[in-house]
């Protein structure tokens, strides 16, 4: 690799290699550090095109960030970041039923503006106040709503993008550059029926969605850049779907002895067709809604939301109460805009103070954090992990979306240390190879990053891995964007 020689790059003032930037840059939000050569704040996809054509000629890897949420280390590169919040952060357009918006568009700031046509893009990750637009594609987000709302990859109509070359592509259903017809004969030619090597889940940040290009007879090729971690090709602009915002919103509080009670409880919860049925457990549970029993420290917590537009709404949070006043406490019920907001509001706040404490030196590590397997087994598989855990004296916090069947739970561990290191790999190998058997998904939102790209061999196996090495060389020859993800 080719030391950078800024000076180079005529007509960018916006990129720095001195020390401190390249510090600050050098870690995100996961327990990775990896500092890069430099740090460019591009001003529009013309200054990007001058950086991957500088980087794709000297082999200088390139890679995307938004506010540096991820916790995979999927910002963190030996290479060139692309910080897209300081200047490439305008809504461009916002129609009846779409939105325009640059990668570095924050999420809190799309929803207000939305918010003021009564308008709403639907995916809404705990990280929503600080998390970006370029963030939410590449690692596919999707938070509490979710079940009823799906992820990012269900909003998408358009991208615009830079390849590592410099060449600038696009997407959509009609219209597509060389490099994606490229991938779309590709993937015709391989004569295989790509959903059987899919998880049998509704939410999946790993690997490439090869599946979701081809859904009902059409073609959706702007969603093979969705997940990929930026690994494919820079995002410079994104077509999302809008929603109308539901006119009433119902939240019930229920209160369960213990996760088994509340992960046997999902099926029947699922009946009622809620959009939401968000899991608190130990370590992340609200102690305002305990139930104020005595020796409930195995109490879990779920939220169970209900949206509509007319008072039928009430009718059915009325029949859900009944059908299960008999089997769980209720603890709260929520029928107005103001205490549903609170709720989920003290929800998140406890959640990320929750992500931040630890057992003394020990901190909530993330590798097994984001496992999804179908509802209807959630509590045969949170039997195996908590067996799992037990056999190797790991204490844990765990929270999820249960609707989904997807678990958000990590151990605590000592970081950095060669035996934590070494019972991560030990017990990661042993959960997503019991996912692997039941059709899961090593990720549902979160995505690979480098420190899960490594198992997504096992996950999808070696005949669409290689696919996926192919889908790679077709988008970046080089292997310059975002190396280390998706593929090693």
């Amino acid at each position: 690799m080719v030391e950078p020689n800024i000076s180079e790059l005529t007509g960018i003032s916006n990129i720095f290699d001195d020390d401190w930037t390249r510090t600050i840059y050098s870690v995100d939000a996961s327990h990775c550090c990896v500092k890069p050569m430099a740090v460019n704040f591009p001003s529009d996809k013309y200054e990007i095109q001058k950086i991957c054509s500088y980087a794709y000629y000297r082999d200088i890897p390139v890679t995307c960030r938004g506010a540096g949420t991820g916790l995979l280390g999927q910002s963190l590169s030996s290479g060139i970041i692309l910080d897209f919040t300081k200047k490439m952060n305008k809504i461009l357009e916002i129609g009846n039923n779409y939105v325009i918006a640059q990668p570095g568009v924050v999420k809190a700031v799309l929803d207000k503006e939305l918010a003021k046509k009564a308008k709403f893009l639907p995916p809404d990750p705990t990280s929503s106040n600080y998390c970006t637009i370029g963030g939410m594609l590449s690692n596919n987000s999707s938070g509490p709503h979710g079940l009823a709302y799906g992820s990012m990859i269900n909003y998408v109509q358009n991208v615009e993008v830079v390849y590592g070359n410099g060449m600038l592509g696009y997407a959509d259903c009609n219209e597509y550059d060389e490099k994606v017809s490229k991938m779309l004969k590709f993937i015709s030619s391989l004569n295989v029926d790509l959903k059987s090597y899919y998880p049998n889940v509704n939410k999946n940040s790993s690997g490439y969605r090869l599946d979701a290009i081809f859904e009902k007879n059409k073609v959706n090729p702007q969603k093979i850049f969705i997940a990929s971690e930026g690994s494919l090709a820079v995002v410079t602009s994104s077509k999302v779907s809008i929603l109308d915002i539901p006119e009433k919103k119902c939240l019930v509080i229920l209160r369960f002895e213990n996760i088994l009670d509340a992960a046997r409880a999902v099926p029947s919860i699922l009946e009622h067709n809620p959009v939401a049925m968000e899991l608190l457990d130990r370590g992340s549970i609200l102690d305002g809604w305990s139930g104020g029993d005595s020796g409930d420290s195995n109490a879990c917590i779920m939220f169970v939301e209900f949206y509509g537009n007319d008072n039928s709404i009430y009718d059915k949070v009325s029949n859900f109460e009944f059908a299960m006043r008999d089997r769980v406490k209720i603890l709260e019920s929520g029928y107005d805009q103001k205490s549903v907001d609170r709720a989920w509001n003290e929800r998140k706040n406890l959640l990320n103070s929750a992500m931040k404490k630890g057992i003394g030196s020990r901190k909530p590590a993330g590798i097994i954090e984001d496992t999804v397997v179908h509802p209807d087994i959630l509590y045969y598989y949170l039997i195996f992990l908590l067996k799992a855990l037990a056999k190797h004296d790991l204490d844990y916090v765990v929270y999820g979306h249960a609707g989904n069947g997807n678990l958000h739970l990590r151990p605590f561990m000592e970081l950095g240390s060669s035996r934590s290191n070494s019972l991560m790999h030990i017990l990661a190998s042993e959960v997503f190879s019991y996912i692997t058997k039941v059709r899961g998904s090593i990720s549902g939102e979160h995505g690979d990053g480098m420190i899960r790209t490594k198992f997504v061999p096992l996950m999808y196996g070696r005949t669409m891995y290689d696919v996926f090495k192919q889908i790679k060389f077709i988008f970046d020859d080089k292997k310059i964007m975002n190396p280390g993800k998706k593929i090693l």
